[in-house]
């Protein structure tokens, strides 16, 4: 039987996603050092950074938001929204592709984010399109790249561990200290391990580990899905996430089948926390289960 979060994520993919009803969206943005913000909406945070002459904007949601989340930014700073930075390529972090790219935005992400928007998804629980042209990255890079938004500024990128996807990429603004991790971190809640688009439960606990050896107790951390959080909440989220895949594994190498794990429920005494997210228990369990070396 598929999982709850299996069904929903298909019937985006099918294009329900074009049939809801966006309009009670707010676009509410929250200053979170001297030029960077973050934008919640629906779909993953967004991060705006106020250039000199233009804002960089790192994920856009869904694409008809587009227009609120302009209005939002302008409100912010008036200037051009010159560049779009993809944390990875699910939708609800790249529809805005597309439009922005339309009014002169300049789209960049990770080499695999290209690949995948490229050539869309068809599998047995997701039936992606390719998208539009104008959605895909001008710039994709294999490593990590800077991009310099003010005089001794700039915002690294840098591609990380399969984690949430084989395309995940972090975007460290150090001048501001606040760095945005993507789907890599579901602050409170069960994480996406997107087995379909190369995720890996150990990637991501790596990842999560690695981001808090850079960073100091003063950043501003921006997860995927969640509200901001700092360096002590971001290593209880990876501890806790360590602690999962240890029980869940534990299981696993006695033998037990990934639907006897489901059922022995090793992750009840969570659940009412971290399962109330679109991940529950069962899809989180089987991504672990099924991924974890």
């Amino acid at each position: 039987m598929k999982s709850i979060f299996t069904f929903i994520f298909s019937a985006v993919s099918l294009g329900l996603v074009a049939q809801r009803n966006f309009d009670g969206v707010q676009i509410e943005p929250v200053k979170v050092s001297d030029h960077v913000y973050v934008l919640f909406g629906s779909g993953g945070n967004i991060a705006l950074i106020t250039g000199e002459n233009q804002n960089y904007i790192i994920d856009d949601q869904f694409a008809p938001l587009s227009d609120k989340i302009e209005f939002a930014i302008k409100s912010i700073n008036p200037k051009p929204i010159a560049y779009v930075l993809n944390t990875h390529w699910h939708g609800d972090h790249t529809g805005g592709n597309v439009n922005f790219a339309r009014k002169g935005a300049t789209i960049i992400a990770h080499d695999r984010v290209y690949d995948r928007l490229k050539s869309g998804q068809q599998s047995a629980t997701r039936n992606t399109q390719p998208a539009e042209l104008e959605a895909l990255p001008a710039i994709s890079f294999s490593d990590q790249m800077k991009l310099r938004y003010r005089e001794d500024a700039e915002i690294h990128a840098f591609h990380v561990n399969d984690a949430h996807t084989d395309g995940d990429s972090f975007y460290y603004f150090i001048t501001e200290n606040v760095i945005h991790l993507g789907d890599n971190f579901f602050n409170g809640r069960y994480p996406y391990v997107d087995i379909s688009s190369g995720g890996d439960i150990d990637g991501m606990i790596a990842n999560l580990y690695m981001a808090a050896s850079m960073i100091d107790d003063q950043t501003v951390i921006i997860p995927g899905h969640g509200q901001v959080a700092n360096k002590k909440e971001l290593v209880d989220y990876a501890n806790l996430l360590d602690l999962f895949r240890e029980l869940i594994v534990e299981l696993r190498n006695e033998g037990k089948s990934v639907e006897e794990v489901i059922d022995l429920k090793p992750l009840a005494e969570w659940d009412s926390t971290y399962g109330t997210g679109f991940i529950g228990p069962e899809a989180f369990i089987r991504s672990v289960y099924q991924t974890a070396d």
